[in-house]
């Protein structure tokens, strides 16, 4: 079986899965990938960690992060999976005063695949000229307002499955804090996808409402002259799962005259867990030059392989 025949396989057959487990309904790590897939290329380069930072792809993690834009941000995403499957995501934040406003968007498409029915399972089966096809969607909107040194905010989200002819959706509610300690340490913490269940060809699952705490760390200060250096640590903890741990050192250096910012990337994280398990270590490298910023991250998983994500962000401040 080819590796995107495994995995769309994998993907139709979650509604048995998802009924074998219906008991136990505090189980949240089960389904959903997409809201525990990590799609912003530096997050993911750093070991998932997201929570504490700034910028619109925060949002992600903590809605408090709309209230770090500086004026307006846009950042896209993607990856390449395998055969034409693919996943990214979109975020767009504006900051008014002291309000921040966001609208984020990620997907995950595996493609499609020829319907086979089969005959007496003795042999390949019978094509029926229908396609089968997986793809998830999730959308947040975000506000947020800041409040001195700490910022707050709150988050609407929607989440829509499609497998094969049926499809499903819930809405939730996610909450987040962040603040600075000093002029060199953030701070943050969120509850995410508090909400009901999702349904699928008539069987439920609990979104996975996911408690997150992180923090980022720059030794020498954010205006440093030539030298770049920051470290950052996340919590998350999807209920029904274990916790997960992750972290990673972002090191670069400045060009003064320029005012190019390049940086390399190092982490290190617990097992994502759910269908898409990440190897523990987690490479990355960015550029930026004034308002545009270009990052890359590499992490393996145990079903998808080596992974490459690209992300494009533009900051009018």
């Amino acid at each position: 079986m080819r590796p995107r025949h495994a995995v769309l396989a994998l993907a139709l057959a979650l509604p048995a899965a998802i009924r074998a487990q219906a008991i136990d309904r505090s189980n949240g790590a089960a389904g959903a990938p997409i809201l525990q897939l990590s799609t912003a290329p530096r997050a993911a380069a750093l070991g998932g960690a997201l929570t504490a930072a700034s910028g619109v792809t925060s949002i992600f993690a903590n809605p408090a992060g709309a209230a770090t834009v500086q004026h307006f941000e846009a950042q896209l995403a993607g990856q390449a999976l395998f055969e034409g499957s693919k996943a990214g995501s979109m975020a767009v934040g504006w900051r008014v005063h002291s309000v921040g406003l966001a609208l984020g968007i990620r997907y995950l498409d595996l493609g499609s695949v020829d319907e086979v029915v089969c005959n007496g399972c003795g042999g390949r089966g019978t094509a029926t000229g229908q396609s089968l096809s997986a793809n998830e969607e999730a959308f947040a909107l975000v506000g947020a307002v800041e409040l001195g040194r700490a910022s707050v905010g709150a988050a609407l989200n929607y989440y829509s499955t499609t497998l094969a002819d049926a499809s499903g959706g819930a809405a939730s509610l996610s909450a987040g804090v962040r603040g600075r300690v000093s002029e060199k340490l953030a701070v943050g913490a969120s509850v995410q996808y508090v909400g009901g269940d999702v349904n699928v060809a008539g069987f439920g699952a609990p979104l996975p409402r996911t408690v997150r705490a992180g923090a980022e760390f720059q030794p020498l200060g954010p205006t440093h002259e030539r030298l770049h250096l920051l470290l950052a640590a996340d919590y998350a903890a999807v209920r029904g799962a274990p916790g997960r741990v992750g972290g990673g050192l972002e090191v670069g250096l400045r060009d003064p005259g320029s005012g190019l910012l390049a940086v390399a990337r190092l982490g290190v994280a617990s097992s994502a867990g759910g269908a898409f398990a990440t190897r523990p270590v987690t490479l990355g490298v960015g550029l930026r030059l004034r308002q545009v910023s270009l990052d890359y991250a590499y992490e393996g998983s145990q079903l998808l392989g080596s992974q490459h994500r690209l992300g494009l962000t533009f900051t009018a401040r």
